[in-house]
């Protein structure tokens, strides 16, 4: 597995279309929701490759201070799920993150997928609403 964070093409391209699969095609999220202003040419994505031209796993880096980082839109390969590969792609991230000064992390998950998020040591910080159809918690770990 190899992971690469960066926002060269490529690597754009495909974070891209692992999210057009996982949250327009699969969840049925309208791609104008999905696809949004945070999607600039300069966003890094964290982006694991089965092989070179296999991405399986993805999220995108989405700084909110100088210490605080969200990972957003975190998403496997339908078929790789429960195979350690969100969490890889999420460690990477955070190392990432603690490489260039960030304290801590947030991610706004589903509730179907909080305990993921709490396994890898993050706690609920709020209560649940509603994104893009979904009911969301946001959570947060300090590094």
């Amino acid at each position: 597995m190899e992971i690469v964070i960066s926002n060269a093409p490529f690597n754009r391209a495909a974070a891209l279309a692992l999210r057009q699969a996982t949250f327009v095609t699969e969840r049925g999220i309208p791609r104008d929701v999905e696809f949004d202003d945070r999607d600039t040419p300069e966003r890094l994505y964290v982006v694991a490759y089965q092989r070179p031209e296999l991405p399986v796993g993805t999220l995108r880096l989405e700084p909110q201070s100088a210490t605080e980082m969200r990972f957003g839109r975190v998403c496997t390969s339908r078929q790789l799920r429960s195979q350690g590969i969100g969490r890889q792609v999420l460690q990477a991230g955070e190392a990432w993150a603690q490489e260039h000064g960030f304290l801590s992390g947030l991610i706004d998950g589903e509730l179907t997928a909080k305990s993921f998020y709490e396994r890898c040591g993050y706690q609920v910080i709020g209560e649940p609403f509603a994104e893009d159809g979904a009911p969301v918690v946001t959570l947060k770990k300090t590094f």
